[in-house]
């Protein structure tokens, strides 16, 4: 737990909203403002450009990106002068294929090699990727992939019909109540952004009636959070024979599988939108109100599909995504490698837009993890603790008993004792004392027999428990 966040978790509920406000009006200087609002107006403008005046964009960026990172990136110097290539060879998404694909083990290796700027500068964002595999990335952004990161977000909530001034729900994974507090409120109101945070690590049934009580209360009619944490209050309402009618809802960071779908939108008495994005931010993509898939942020990112060799593929074939930042400066990401699965589509959306869209992506599903006092914990909430922990190269949650939770951890050698008090302490703080946590070291977590990696593996029962995720498409 850093510094910051014991003051927080310490100090009295208002202070804690001072504090959480403090924080979104430092988000809303840096991200939003007068650029941030242009920016939503013309990528709403851009939505019916034709395939040539996408490319020719793309085209620029692409020619811009390259550049910086030659002359500021030792990675990409040397990259490009040991294939014999320089950046004039590279003058549009044609030719990306010609450099090699960058790997998370390539930026986990040398990732302040793929700076542009030994330290880092004013104005520049800290980010870790989600650590689900529990080797987490350290990134860098710099203003304008933060600004435009937000703003696609923002185009992709307009296509849900959220107004720009509107008020939302969020059940995502930051603790922002005290994981001992035991009677409500257990959310917390961020006035500088208009949001209103829900914990997602006291969702018992007992308290998810306050929960509801407080939204209807509120008024909200917007929703956003992990499919697995709005299934669990979805399937609440569900058994509570009622429903909470909101406008829309919005999920990311898993993958959303049909049942999911289905309680959800039926609990809301509305569509759901799913959205993928990455922390490398290389790739957003969200639905649109036809929901055929997700468009692609075209001016976000280029984005590739490609086999296990790396080659790109055949259009409408399934493969592994690869992403190309087209606006981050501060850490250039080309051609970066996913895990994730998908296809692009390549016939037009019936809804107009002419971004080309991706079929479901396929990433990993996991179990729920519920507590010894019923409290029932998003596999997605339980990555924070990984995140600042580079020294971790795998890792995998095993739940036999409500009170008991096995991590196995495959390190690195300059793994220590600190770094395991560190990882138990932060899982502690959001699954609870009565929980013991059992650190295994392991030198390797084998997949499942599908050759798929789980990441949370729960045994306990309960009556949320979800089939396991498709195979690719």
């Amino acid at each position: 737990m850093s510094v910051s966040q014991a003051v927080y978790l310490r100090s009295p509920q208002w202070a804690q909203t001072v504090l959480l406000n403090f924080h979104g009006w430092r988000i809303e200087r840096h991200r939003y403002g007068p650029p941030y609002h242009a920016l939503v107006q013309r990528l709403l403008e851009q939505e019916r450009w034709s395939a040539e005046q996408i490319r020719e964009y793309q085209d620029a960026r692409v020619r811009a990106i390259v550049q910086i990172a030659y002359t500021k990136t030792p990675y990409y110097r040397s990259l490009f002068d040991e294939a014999g290539i320089s950046p004039a060879d590279v003058r549009g998404v044609a030719d990306l294929p010609k450099l090699p694909l960058l790997t998370k083990d390539v930026v986990r290796a040398r990732g302040s090699e793929l700076m542009t700027n030994d330290m880092p500068e004013r104005g520049w964002l800290h980010g870790h990727t989600s650590g689900t595999t529990g080797s987490p990335l350290s990134l860098w952004y710099d203003r304008a992939a933060c600004v435009m990161n937000n703003a696609v977000d923002r185009r992709q909530k307009a296509w849900g019909g959220m107004p720009d001034d509107a008020w939302i729900g969020l059940l995502l994974g930051r603790v922002i109540v005290p994981l001992g507090q035991r009677r409500p409120p257990f959310w917390r109101t961020n006035w500088a952004l208009r949001q209103n945070w829900f914990s997602s690590f006291h969702m018992s049934d007992q308290n998810l009636e306050t929960y509801v009580a407080e939204i209807r209360r509120l008024g909200l009619r917007f929703l956003e959070g992990y499919p697995s944490t709005l299934y669990i209050l979805a399937s609440f309402l569900r058994r509570r024979g009622t429903t909470l009618p909101m406008q829309a809802v919005f999920s990311s960071s898993e993958t959303l599988l049909p049942l999911q779908r289905a309680v959800i939108e039926s609990a809301f008495c509305c569509p759901l939108f799913d959205f993928y994005g990455l922390a490398e931010r290389v790739i957003f993509a969200g639905e649109c109100e036809l929901h055929a898939g997700k468009h692609i942020a075209p001016e976000f990112g280029y984005t590739e599909v490609v086999d296990e060799e790396g080659m790109p593929v055949p259009p409408g074939q399934p493969g592994y995504l690869v992403g190309t930042s087209l606006h981050n400066t501060a850490m250039p990401m080309i051609r970066y490698r996913t895990t994730d699965c998908s296809t692009i589509l390549t016939e037009p959306c019936a809804c107009g837009r002419t971004s080309p869209r991706l079929r479901d992506v396929t990433t990993k599903a996991e179990d729920i993890v519920v507590t010894p006092d019923g409290r029932m914990v998003s596999p997605s909430a339980l990555t924070h603790p990984f995140k600042p922990l580079d020294q971790i190269v795998k890792s995998q949650l095993v739940q036999e008993q409500p009170d008991h939770l096995l991590v196995k951890i495959v390190a690195s050698d300059r793994f220590g004792s600190e770094h395991e008090r560190q990882l138990v302490a932060a899982l502690q703080e959001r699954l609870g004392r009565e929980v013991t946590i059992q650190v295994q070291m392991v030198s390797e977590i084998p997949s499942e027999s599908s050759g798929k990696y789980r990441w949370v593996i729960s045994h306990v029962p309960h009556d949320r428990r979800l089939p396991w995720a498709p195979e690719p498409v």
